[in-house]
């Protein structure tokens, strides 16, 4: 797969502009003037901005809005949901799309399956988690906890290897992320409780556009689904609900998936392959408590 970081044309992208505006300029509202808002108010505000946050940074990652490197860092970079250094996740996230066998445990970055011979090294208390997982409350519940461990420990053993790079960001990453939050609690005043419960049920709000976006089909078919949803979480997710478009196109720009995945005919690809949805409601009533799939890979049941 060739580049996936740049835009096709270097201009500057001013609808992406103005979501960071609003991505930034919301968080700051909600962190000078939580004092007048009841707690609840504060954390559910909290809940959505980081979660759109997120949504910016995928769409930073991708090489928008301006094109540069260094200027979409700039963007994307600030980390107000505490949770992994942007550079690590832009490294990641790449990786997954020049994946040629998505929800491979072994080669997909951002599988949520796991290979038969984990599942069957796992206690029976840890099978039962990996269920829960794959239901949606629990990702939504668990998701940001697995996902910071599991990318921790995936670091801390490459960062033993060498990888000199992974251990600056991370580094880096400690730094600007304590000295956001001592902003935050020392000098806003906001409680410390209340700002860690708004970033972990964003980062678990993020997850439900994660959750079954991929699911593993034979042959040629796309393993990428298509959820028709509302303005809400097209706007929350930049329209990242229309997960094969991105994949097919990951150089354009949020607000132009819409006008290429109607045309191209893509709903009929999705739905004889991973899958099309009619709404997040219909994810959330198919799966707020039942799993979506086992958690081992498809591929290797046979032999668990």
């Amino acid at each position: 797969m060739g580049d996936t970081t740049l835009p096709v044309a270097r201009r500057v992208e001013w609808p992406t502009v103005a979501v960071a505006a609003a991505v930034y300029g919301g968080w700051s509202a909600i962190v000078v003037w939580h004092g007048a808002l009841p707690w609840p108010v504060t954390v559910a505000l909290l809940t959505v901005v980081v979660a759109w946050h997120g949504s910016l940074q995928h769409e930073v990652l991708h090489g928008h809005p301006f094109g540069i490197r260094w200027a979409d860092e700039v963007v994307g970079s600030i980390p107000l949901s505490l949770r992994l250094p942007y550079r690590v996740y832009r490294r990641s996230h790449l990786s997954h799309h020049g994946c040629a066998d998505l929800t491979d445990p072994a080669t997909d970055t951002e599988s949520f399956f796991v290979t038969a011979r984990t599942w069957e090294r796992l206690p029976v208390p840890g099978r039962w988690f990996l269920v829960v997982h794959h239901t949606l409350l629990g990702r939504i519940l668990l998701g940001p906890m697995v996902e910071n461990v599991s990318m921790v420990r995936r670091d801390v053993a490459a960062v033993r290897a060498g990888d000199r790079p992974l251990l600056r960001w991370w580094s880096t990453h400690i730094v600007t992320a304590a000295a956001l939050l001592w902003l935050v609690v020392s000098v806003a005043g906001v409680p410390l409780w209340t700002y860690l419960l708004g970033v972990y049920l964003g980062n678990g709000l993020s997850l439900v556009r994660s959750y079954c976006e991929h699911q593993w089909v034979e042959g040629d078919a796309t393993r990428s689904v298509i959820v028709r949803a509302g303005w809400f979480f097209r706007l929350l997710f930049l329209n990242n609900n229309l997960h094969h478009t991105h994949h097919e196109r990951p150089e354009v720009p949020w607000y132009e998936l819409p006008g290429l995945a109607g045309p191209a005919g893509a709903d009929d690809l999705v739905a004889a392959g991973a899958g099309l949805y009619a709404g997040y409601g219909q994810i959330f009533r198919r799966h707020l408590l039942r799993p979506f799939d086992h958690p081992i890979h498809p591929r290797e049941r046979s032999v668990a």
